[in-house]
Order: structure tokens, then C-alpha cells, then sequence
């Protein structure tokens, strides 16, 4: 299919971008299934012989390996859980009788534990390092740079092996510009290699004055909470952060009216339009999809390597595109850890149409709630017998003038009596300046309009909801009511 102008000139921008000749992305959806089914059939195999948990799922689900030839193949097959996974990670890694040149592990990275509670570890063979590498071309080549001018900021935390930082080293290196790793963080106590908040402003301030210059830029990759945190300390403080262009905002949801803030917050620090993208990744990807536009749908960058589904959460049965449901993931071309229809833990919605804003092909994760991407099952409680979509009411806090941090509580009204009634707690951290009163009310109407409950507001401090030198991300909901048993 022809590529569209401005695709191309963003491709034309770099050898790097003009060297994948065989980006699935531009190939029709037939070319694509052939590719698939192709690789699905030679992951099938290798599963079935080398995989500890594929090679008992199968005889216990009475599946001939062989019939699995397509996608559509793939629905004969019960979904595999975060649970089955966390149970014996090792059951899902490849073991091969002899190692071939690309086999051996090239690393160990880890889930990060905030859906199941503890750190899962996924491995990655040289195989699969090259893969990613190329899949991280591919998405910087769909969320329109990089470029050769661009200088990468890494504002993830350092800490257990996660993606987030990794690939935030990995990619820029494989399209060939410098990275910068402010490695905040919590610091080891033997080994001081973590910087405090304040030392990495000044050195983003550092770079930013560098780069511009030398009339070149700046893209900040980080969670959105931390990077909305780092500007707000750097703007009070008026920094030049003149230099940044793009931010690429993952680890969790960035509605719309974060982004307009993070935004505002780097063109009163002398930026000019800044490009803010809410990439939606996984460790199970070993990376992210990507923007073209902003809100514009994210897009999968290898369809090769990876096949989406979205099903009924109780039935495992597809769902139409464009409807919510439980977002499944297929390895089609992995060496390391390998899944096989596994269930991410997430709502979701995909369509698998031609791209209006970019031309591409492949799953688009697109916005079904709100302005984000996704929900993910765990946070779906039921608070006084209504279930509630916790995505609404964080629409609802984050939109709401005058909040600087806020935390979702639900509890019960007696905590020793867990038959009293539920309660739900906002847990605020105003800006400076702001009428508290008014901000109540405000708050308590936009949460009863979107859930039908009154909320009970408390006003606190910013570190006390979220301190970035403690934790990897914002802790958004929390539900102290007692488990049931």
C-alpha cells in the first residue's frame, strides 16, 4: 500500500527507518496473515516440544499441536492466566536440547508486580533481544522519532529489571542517538548510585540548554505521574527545559488532561508544541504500542511477533473490534519465555482497520473509557453492590481543577467491623492557593455524577499520595476493605 507523505518523511528522516524495507505495518492484512500464520505454526512446534507447561497444556486439553495452522486456530485453545505464569515462570522458558547461536539468555527482566503483588521474572534470548530491537525501531518510527538531532532523556526509576528503564536504554542506542538516565529512584544503602529529584532537574536543565544550543532537542520516556511531578518541582522552580519536543509517557494511563498539563508545564519552561504519547506496553511484549496521533489509537509495531485478541473475560470467546474486553496476547516468533493466548489482565478494545491518521496496518489499541487505553480486571470492585469502572472516576478526579495528587480509597466505615458499610475516600493534594471548600464540592458532585456516590474528601500533601523516590508508580486506587473469604 502507498505510504502516506508525512509517514514518509518521517521514515526518509533516517537510515535506520529507511533500512526496515520489511515493515509488516505497510503490507496488507493478507500479507500479514501469511506472516503469521507462518510464524505461529513454528512457535506451535517449538512449544510443543520445548515448553514444560505448552507440552502439558496441550495433552491435557487433548489439542493436536498441528491444528493450531492460523490466528483463527488460536480459539481452540483455553486461555493461559497470570496466575498459570506466576505459579512456575520457568514452565513457560524455552529449554532447548542444544543452544543454537541466537538461544542462549541475553537477559532477565521482571513484571512489576502491581496487579499480582510480586515480581514475575520473564527471560530473553539473544534471539528475542534482536527482535526487540527492531520492534523498538518500529515504534519510534510510528510515534514520529526519534531523529538524528534528538537526545533521549530517561526519567524511569532505577530499580528491579523492568522494561520501563531497559528498553528506555536499548532503543535509542539501536537507532544510534545518546541517551541520559537520571536514575532517581530508591537509593541501595551500600551502593549510592541513585540522584535525588532535585539533581536530576539539574541535569535535564543541563542537557536541555546543550541540545538547544546546538539547535537540537530533547524526548523525555517515563511514567506520566513522575514525569508530571519532575515539572512541577522544575517549573516552580523556573528551569530551561527549552529543548524538549516530544515526552512518551508509559507505565500507566495518561488521560487527555494530563497530558495538556505536562504540555503547558514545558512551554512555560520555554518549549515549544510538545508531542505528548501515552504508549500502552506490557513486560509480556517486551515493549509498547504506539501513537501516530495523540489518542489516536496505539499501535502494534510488530504484528509479526505479536497477536492481539480481545474476548469475553468469562468465555475466552472474541469479542467484535472496537468493544471492550479482555486483552489476550499470542508470542508468534519468541525463543525466552513464550505465551500462548495469555491473558494480560487488562480491559481493552482493538480495531484492526486501516489507520486514517498514519496508513498502517496491524492492532490498534483504541480508546473505548475516558481518554486512556485501558482498565486493568483488578481494579473493577464493587463498592456498596454497584460495579464500579475505577477509569471513569479518575477521569473525573484528574480532570478537576485545583488537584495536584489524588488517591482513590475504599474502605469500610467501622475497620474492625467488616459487615459496616462501604466508604469511598478521595485523598487529595491541592496546588497552592486553591479553595478547599469549593474543590469539595466540585469533587464530590463529578464523583456522584460518575459512580452515584458521595465521596468523603481529605485534603493531604503531595508525597503522601505519591513520593517518587519511593515507588515506581502512583498508586491510584487502594481498597483496605477486608478480603472475602
Amino acid at each position: 500500500m502507498p505510504i502516506l507523505p508525512h509517514v514518509q518523511k518521517i521514515i526518509d528522516s533516517w537510515a535506520v527507518y529507511k533500512m526496515d524495507v520489511n515493515d509488516p505495518t505497510f503490507k496488507s492484512w493478507k500479507e500479514i496473515e501469511e506472516i503469521r500464520s507462518k510464524n505461529l505454526q513454528r512457535q506451535i512446534k517449538l512449544c510443543a516440544q520445548y515448553c514444560r507447561y505448552y507440552k502439558e497444556f496441550f495433552k491435557k486439553h487433548k489439542i493436536n499441536p498441528d491444528s493450531i495452522k492460523t490466528t483463527d486456530d488460536l480459539e481452540k485453545m483455553p486461555l493461559t492466566s497470570k496466575k498459570d505464569y506466576m505459579g512456575d515462570p520457568m514452565a513457560f522458558k524455552l529449554e532447548f536440547d542444544k543452544l543454537g547461536l541466537y538461544d542462549a539468555i541475553w537477559d532477565i527482566n521482571y513484571t512489576a508486580g502491581t496487579t499480582t503483588g510480586r515480581p514475575t521474572p520473564f527471560y530473553n534470548t539473544v534471539h528475542d533481544h534482536y527482535s526487540s530491537l527492531l520492534q523498538g525501531i518500529r515504534s519510534f518510527k510510528i510515534g514520529g522519532g526519534p531523529t538524528p538531532d534528538d537526545l533521549m532523556i530517561n526519567l524511569f526509576p532505577l530499580f528491579l529489571p523492568h522494561i520501563g528503564w531497559i528498553k528506555t536504554v536499548e532503543y535509542p542506542i539501536a537507532i544510534g542517538i545518546p541517551v541520559v538516565c537520571v536514575n532517581v529512584g530508591s537509593p541501595h544503602p551500600e551502593f549510592p548510585v541513585h540522584r535525588k529529584l532535585q539533581t536530576a532537574i539539574e541535569l535535564i536543565e543541563h542537557y536541555s540548554k546543550m541540545q538547544k544550543a546546538a539547535n537540537r532537542h530533547a524526548i523525555f520516556m517515563g511514567v506520566a505521574s513522575f514525569i508530571r511531578r519532575l515539572l512541577m518541582l522544575a517549573e516552580k522552580q523556573g528551569r530551561d527545559f527549552s529543548a524538549l519536543r516530544m515526552v512518551r509517557a508509559l507505565g500507566e494511563p495518561a488521560p487527555k488532561e494530563l497530558r495538556d498539563d505536562i504540555r503547558r508545564r514545558l512551554q512555560n519552561m520555554g518549549a515549544s508544541e510538545v508531542f505528548v504519547g501515552n504508549d500502552y506496553g506490557f513486560t509480556e511484549m517486551q515493549g509498547s504500542t504506539t501513537e501516530c496521533v495523540e489518542l489516536g489509537g496505539c499501535h502494534n509495531p510488530s504484528p509479526e511477533l505479536y497477536y492481539f485478541e480481545i474476548v469475553n473475560e468469562k468465555t475466552g470467546e472474541r469479542v467484535e473490534d472496537g468493544k471492550e474486553g479482555l486483552l489476550v496476547i499470542t508470542h508468534l516468533n519468541r525463543r525466552g519465555t513464550v505465551l500462548l493466548r495469555y491473558a494480560i489482565g487488562d480491559i481493552a478494545a482493538i480495531r484492526r482497520d486501516t489507520c486514517p491518521n498514519c496508513g498502517r496496518n496491524g492492532e490498534r489499541i483504541v480508546i473505548a473509557t475516558g481518554s486512556t487505553y485501558a482498565t486493568r480486571t483488578s481494579e473493577l470492585v464493587k463498592l456498596k453492590g454497584v460495579l464500579i469502572n475505577p477509569e471513569l472516576l479518575r477521569n473525573e478526579v484528574s480532570t478537576t481543577p485545583g488537584v495536584a495528587e489524588y488517591c482513590v480509597i475504599f474502605k469500610k466505615e467501622d475497620p474492625q467491623d467488616p459487615l459496616s458499610a462501604d466508604v469511598l475516600e478521595l485523598r487529595v493534594a491541592p496546588f497552592e492557593g486553591v479553595n478547599k471548600d469549593d474543590l469539595e464540592k466540585e469533587l464530590i458532585e463529578r464523583v456522584f455524577n460518575a459512580t452515584e456516590m458521595r465521596p468523603k474528601v481529605t485534603f493531604t500533601d503531595m508525597n503522601s499520595i505519591f513520593d517518587p523516590t519511593v515507588s515506581l508508580k502512583a498508586q491510584r486506587l487502594l481498597d483496605f476493605r477486608p478480603k472475602a473469604r
